[in-house]
């Protein structure tokens, strides 16, 4: 029940605004910029997660330039990646976050009753898209502000497949996009 109000206020907060800011403090709070499509708070101790994905897309068709997955294909290869547009797909966790005490809870049985529904997402922006995903987010001028931590050891017991933004409080050229594969922590300068 709690799922569905939180899907049902998510639903509505996208199509009346098409701008949204999760983890705000107040309901009144907005986004803090008008090229903005979608934004996290900024609690300092928490990131997002990807999507768990069994089977990777392929093709020019099934996966857009910028999409971000968890990748948990291979038994013993979970990483998380990003979709260049004719490039592939590109490795950012540098190595794999699989163990056997994440495995069990990362991939999900076949016959599953909760399977996920193919056709379900949740679209922000363009709602005509045809994008494939989750969660898309379709703007030809708007982007995603991640979650920002300015340590990011205060994010406790981080999921494989986290990421944020690492902003450094008082030095900018210390700023990194951060991804959790399980294992460990990978730093993406800008």
């Amino acid at each position: 029940m709690k799922n569905t109000a939180a899907i049902l206020f998510f639903s509505f907060s996208v199509i009346a605004y098409s701008q949204v800011r999760v983890g705000a403090t107040n309901s009144v709070e907005s986004v803090t910029s008008a090229s903005v499509l979608l934004e996290f708070g900024t609690d300092n101790d928490k990131g997002i997660i990807l999507p768990y994905v069994e089977t990777v897309p392929s093709g020019v068709n099934n996966a857009k330039g910028g999409t971000l997955i968890f990748d948990v294909s291979a038994n013993a290869e979970y990483k998380v990646k990003v979709k260049n547009e004719n490039a592939g797909w590109t490795d950012l966790s540098v190595q794999s976050g699989y163990n056997t005490a994440i495995a069990g809870s990362v991939k999900t049985p076949q016959a599953s009753p909760l399977a996920d529904q193919t056709s379900a997402k949740a679209i922000i922006g363009n709602s005509a898209t045809t994008t494939d995903g989750v969660l898309v987010l379709d703007s030809p001028n708007k982007a995603m502000v991640l979650p920002i931590v300015s340590n990011y050891t205060n994010i406790k017991n981080p999921s494989p497949g986290m990421m944020a933004f690492l902003k450094h409080p008082s030095d900018s050229a210390k700023h990194r996009l951060i991804v959790f594969n399980g294992q460990k922590w990978t730093f993406w300068k800008p």
